[in-house]
């Protein structure tokens, strides 16, 4: 009984201590610092976005797309 006993608490311990992850939920739009991305900076905005969302990085789709008016590039499937 002390041994299931330990092994949940060092379990509990682990789910407690392990880092909190702050996913993007819905689509994903990206500027570059502030600034409007160019429409052909299509790469540095996906490096962007895979940033933005973590270690799972961000949904790619025949959706995605550059936004003229506000300089962002748009990623509807938002993050994986």
């Amino acid at each position: 009984m002390a041994l299931a006993l330990s092994v949940t608490l060092v379990q509990a311990a682990c789910v407690a201590t392990a880092p909190a992850v702050s996913v993007v939920q819905g689509p994903v739009r990206v500027t570059n610092g502030g600034q409007p991305f160019q429409m052909w900076e299509g790469a540095l905005a996906r490096k962007a976005a895979d940033a933005q969302c973590g270690a799972g990085g961000v949904k790619v789709s025949i959706y995605d797309r550059y936004d003229r008016a506000t300089g962002a590039w748009v990623y509807p499937e938002g993050c994986a």
